[in-house]
């Protein structure tokens, strides 16, 4: 394992990297998380491939501009730490935010991307491969609201990291999300802004940005645009609008297909209980290497 820095053209990223001769697997985090999401996935996938961990723009220990964060600026970020670390392709684990970005690069970029596994970015906000039945006129209401509210909330500032991690573990708890990974994940996210005064990794502007952008994408621009094998994974218990739309975008797909994960908790099941997940992922990487011999 080695851990670096890496110019993307524009910024740097936190990458963590495990040398292996097989395939390379890039892991891409959910909003507020980091590269640490992914400690009790990489046993399962370090003894076959080449895994490389990311802190997406404004997460973790990359740098943080709180600009530029939209999905396609991220991805674009992860094309660029690709070619500065040689990978000319590369297969694509994305989970929520990570899915977003990741779908983003293998439609923007298809040439770079062996498969691409979505746990998440399975649904638009609004629209007709959105699970949202109400008006546009309601809809739009609910983002202002929504944009609002996070305006009008002061950015948390903790004394120690200890005192953030504690607040992290207070808040976890409650619903049953707390385990050493976790407070591993939240000890390493925190920011030291000041001398004596720490913040989450990614920051309130930056999560503003990104939301301010979020409600507006329709992720069935990006579906069709993706040419290499496709894996779009979920919990088996939705709603049944929303499990219609993630069925009529899975359609909209190449070589796209929908599997139901039972138990998955999206998207902390990467910290709790991630056998079956990776166990899934795994048996469709290795489809796709099968398939790749073959041709």
């Amino acid at each position: 394992m080695r851990d670096l820095r890496v110019h993307t053209g524009a910024i740097e990223l936190q990458v963590r990297e495990y040398e292996h001769p097989g395939s390379p697997i890039i892991f891409l985090h959910y909003g507020g998380a980091n590269l640490m999401m992914w400690q009790r996935a990489v046993p399962y996938f370090q003894p076959r491939y080449r895994v490389i961990l990311v802190d997406l723009r404004d997460h973790g220990k990359s740098d943080k501009p709180q600009a530029g964060d939209d999905i396609d600026q991220m991805a674009a970020d992860v094309a660029g730490m690709m070619a500065a670390l040689q990978l000319e392709k590369a297969h694509l684990v994305g989970s929520s935010l990570g899915a977003e970005v990741a779908l983003s690069l293998a439609a923007n970029h298809p040439e770079k991307v062996i498969s691409l596994v979505c746990d998440g970015a399975l649904t638009s906000e609004f629209g007709p491969y959105s699970a949202w039945q109400e008006s546009e006129y309601a809809f739009r209401e609910y983002v202002q609201e929504y944009l609002d509210g996070m305006r009008g909330r002061a950015e948390k500032v903790f004394p120690s990291v200890d005192a953030f991690v504690a607040d992290s573990r207070e808040n976890l708890e409650k619903h049953g999300l707390w385990n050493e990974y976790m407070e591993a994940l939240q000890a390493y996210d925190v920011c030291e802004v000041r001398p004596g005064e720490f913040v989450r990794g990614w920051q309130k502007q930056a999560r503003l940005n990104y939301m301010s952008g979020y409600f507006g994408y329709r992720f069935d621009d990006y579906y069709p645009r993706v040419q290499c094998p496709l894996l779009m994974v979920t919990g088996s218990e939705n709603e049944p609008a929303e499990s219609s739309a993630m069925q009529k975008m899975c359609a909209l797909t190449h070589q796209g297909k929908l599997v139901f994960v039972p138990g998955w908790e999206h998207p902390y099941g990467w910290l709790l209980h991630p056998e079956a997940m990776c166990q899934t992922v795994l048996e469709f990487l290795s489809q796709v290497e099968d398939e790749k011999k073959d041709d």
